[in-house]
């Protein structure tokens, strides 16, 4: 996967370079494509009470897409994206973990407790569309919001746990699930695992995106810089037994474009 992203952008890259060789000036062009990369913060919320929807906190991961303008006057235009999003959460520290995984003897629903690390990698190749409008300012200076919505595609998902606990049947850690027969102490387990949870993952997530942003025109091109932030309106999980959350995301990147 790794291989095919940055294949991808150097073929995005090197179509802009083509590009460039045969446009001048910016101001002058309906359509502008451009290359951007940045930082992506996401973090699950919501949950319904579900324990194992509880206490997910950000963690950082890559954005890398590009973008196309359509400029319909100097303050006006629509903007197309296509955008490969490292998103997900993670959560250290007592935990909740569906107890067949345990013991398949255990009913159904029951949930123990275990103070490990444990990371959810969800890569989404995502498709907004929004609508933007450009204050300028200075001779080739502007300010920008956008907003809009956003259809995303489950690529892959994993979850990465690691650490070593003793097993717990209730959140507060005093009720030990297994005992030692010789030394009477409570027996530790691994949490050490790398698992493929795509299955578990709904395919589609549908959500909203906007923020702002800042373009400076150099050379026959724009420099920008966005910050944006979105949220998925559909639950990331597909059965709600395996929590019912939602995905946000803070992105924070830089790019280029050119006129077309």
């Amino acid at each position: 996967m790794k291989k095919i992203i940055v294949t991808s952008i150097l073929f995005v890259c090197s179509m802009v370079l083509a590009l460039a060789q045969s446009t001048s000036d910016i101001s002058e062009s309906e359509f502008t494509i451009g290359v951007f990369g940045g930082l992506n913060i996401p973090q699950l919320t919501g949950g319904k009470g579900n324990p194992l929807s509880a206490n997910w906190t950000t963690r950082e991961g890559v954005a890398l897409g590009f973008t196309l303008n359509w400029n319909i006057s100097s303050n006006f235009a629509w903007r197309a994206d296509i955008l490969y999003s490292s998103e997900g959460g993670q959560r250290n520290g007592m935990q909740a973990f569906d107890a067949v995984l345990f013991n398949p003897q255990v009913p159904s629903g029951t949930y123990f407790y275990a103070n490990y690390r444990n990371q959810s990698i969800l890569n989404y190749l995502e498709l907004p569309v929004m609508a933007k409008y450009s204050v300028p300012f200075g001779r080739a200076s502007s300010l920008y919001v956008d907003f809009g919505p956003y259809v995303g595609f489950l690529l892959n998902a994993k979850e990465k746990t690691k650490g070593s606990s003793i097993v717990y049947a209730d959140a507060a850690g005093t009720q030990a699930i297994s005992i030692d027969p010789v030394s009477g102490q409570p027996v530790t387990a691994s949490f050490n695992a790398n698992t493929d949870i795509k299955d578990q993952i709904n395919t589609l997530n549908f959500g909203l995106t906007g923020g702002v942003g800042f373009s400076q025109q150099l050379g026959f091109g724009l420099v920008f810089m966005d910050l944006r932030g979105a949220y998925g309106l559909t639950p990331v999980q597909h059965n709600s037994k395996n929590g019912s959350n939602h995905i946000g995301n803070l992105l924070i990147s830089w790019g280029y474009s050119i006129p077309l």
